[in-house]
């Protein structure tokens, strides 16, 4: 019989958190491992019938708002004390895992704690979350984090430093990201793409990821490659806001907004560059998967380092500006050697980054503090 894990986690639509959760449930043998999810949305989300077809169980709360403290918390001890047959709970949600977790730990769960972005927001809202996740560093039994730079944000260097800490990186099946000329001439094909250059990105349109930015950068790029395009894949708050903002840099249909899609492997391998100039990230799962289609990439310096798997990626400080992100951008295009896409992309097959070896390593540490629970 499979021991089940609960997720803790906001909602289970597309985005890099969830979409690394997703891998690693695929790739796990779930006749021994079986993946179940708390979630904080009472509405279908985009996983929800996947989670449901590979034997997952969602349970439900409503979001947590620090007013509703006391509910929140009885909430969370009545589900953890009312037959739940969780060995370990897992923890993504950042503002309310001082409570789950230590009422997940009082009910003798093995808990984690697991940050899966740095903090980039300022003013009162950022430190009114540093202050409420803070505690968890004292609550739960273990941490891990998509990059050393997560983890230290989060939970601080005593706790990196430390021996209940390790770097989960934010793998993908790298065979279905293998660069395929055939799947790439289709797509481009399909989209009416055939001889232009095609720059994307794939992220919600959030803040963070710095969408502005990378029009005004599209913009610059287009006064010396003049028939570009601009792939757009996501959704979010952002959404009409930097429609509006194409269309004031006269950049028309050379923008296109994709939403949610289930085919970003394919635009991937149709698209000549990913340009990601995000302001604080932990490890964007896009930048794996980009990298595994042999895709040359260019990253702000807001992204780990050791989101560079390939020798067609590099990283660029913000402090530049789009002019010279723009000059980046069509040298690299340039210079870039299209037909050994296939080369590069078999560059990801060292890294660290193959899902199945780290769901197989997950799987056998969740197994080793099974024992531990219900004593």
């Amino acid at each position: 019989m499979a021991e089940r894990i609960l997720h803790v986690i906001g909602a289970m639509d597309r985005g890099g958190a969830e979409t690394f959760i997703m891998n690693m449930y695929r790739a796990m043998d779930r006749e021994r491992i079986q993946f179940d999810f708390l979630v904080h949305e009472q509405r279908t989300c985009d996983y929800d019938e996947e989670i449901a077809g590979l034997g997952g169980r969602l349970y439900r709360l409503p979001r947590y708002n620090g007013l509703n403290y006391i509910a929140y918390r009885s909430q969370c001890r009545a589900l953890f004390s009312d037959g739940c047959d969780h060995a370990v709970v897992h923890g993504h949600i950042g503002s309310s895992a001082p409570i789950y977790l230590g009422e997940a730990r009082r009910a003798g769960r093995y808990t984690i704690a697991h940050s899966h972005a740095q903090s980039y927001e300022r003013g009162l809202s950022g430190l009114a979350f540093r202050m409420v996740s803070a505690p968890v560093r004292n609550v739960a039994d273990y941490f891990m984090a998509c990059s050393r730079e997560a983890g230290i944000d989060r939970f601080g260097e005593r706790v990196v430093d430390g021996d209940r800490f390790r770097v989960v990186p934010n793998g993908v099946d790298l065979d279905a990201f293998r660069f395929d000329v055939s799947e790439r001439l289709e797509m481009r094909k399909k989209l009416g793409l055939d001889e232009v250059p095609v720059f994307g990105h794939v992220g919600r349109l959030t803040e963070v990821k710095n969408h502005a930015f990378l029009l005004r950068v599209f913009s610059r790029i287009r006064e010396t490659l003049p028939n570009a395009v601009l792939l757009l894949i996501g959704r979010g708050p952002l959404d009409k806001e930097l429609q509006q903002k194409a269309v004031s840099l006269g950049l028309g249909e050379s923008v296109r907004f994709m939403g949610v899609r289930e085919d970003v492997s394919c635009l991937l391998q149709a698209m000549d560059m990913l340009v990601f100039p995000s302001l604080k990230e932990g490890l964007p799962v896009a930048v794996v998967e980009a990298q595994a289609t042999g895709l040359p990439c260019v990253l702000s310096t807001g992204i780990p380092d050791m989101a560079v798997a390939t020798s067609m990626c590099k990283r660029l400080p913000l402090s530049l500006d789009a002019d010279a992100w723009a000059a980046e951008c069509v040298e690299l295009y340039n210079v870039v050697d299209r037909s050994r896409r296939e080369t590069i992309s078999n560059e990801m097959r060292s890294s660290e980054f193959d899902i199945h070896n780290i769901a197989d390593d997950i799987s056998k540490f969740y197994l080793s503090h099974v024992k531990h629970s219900f004593e």
